[in-house]
């Protein structure tokens, strides 16, 4: 008759193992109380920097998206209202907060017409000597 197979570990393995509680827990050191606040205060002004530059940077591309949509618009109208039309045409398609806008329309000189639509940068957080200027031009030819 075949023997019983018998593991390798003692039969009171599991009598052996720490119970529960403080006894078999690792404590850590003393000196690394608070070490988790540290490093949130250490990292969280650069991440609250990279946040507020990648807000910056979608708003940035927001304007110049509506931007180029108003003078695409204003450069249509000038081709049928003329460019007394195109320029309020390119304002009532500006949003809000881009209504400080230097709307220019006029001829190209080739026979059609030019939609020039310029706006300080639009920052959440105003920096001194940070002035700069975007800017979109759109040609329409008749």
């Amino acid at each position: 008759m075949p023997e019983p197979v018998r593991s390798r570990e003692p039969a009171d393995a599991c009598a052996s193992a720490a119970p529960a509680g403080r006894r078999g827990a690792r404590r850590r050191p003393r000196g690394d109380q608070g070490s988790q606040i540290l490093e949130f205060a250490a990292y969280f002004p650069l991440f609250i920097l990279v946040a507020t530059l990648a807000l910056e940077t979608f708003f940035a591309f927001i304007a110049a998206e509506r931007m180029e949509h108003a003078a695409r618009a204003a450069a249509r109208a000038a081709g049928t209202e003329g460019v007394a039309g195109a320029e309020s045409t390119a304002r009532a398609a500006l949003p809000s907060w881009l209504s400080g806008a230097d709307v220019a329309v006029g001829g190209n000189g080739q026979g059609g017409y030019y939609t020039e639509i310029t706006v300080d940068f639009p920052l959440m957080f105003p920096t001194p000597g940070f002035d700069l200027d975007l800017s979109r031009r759109v040609e329409m030819p008749l």
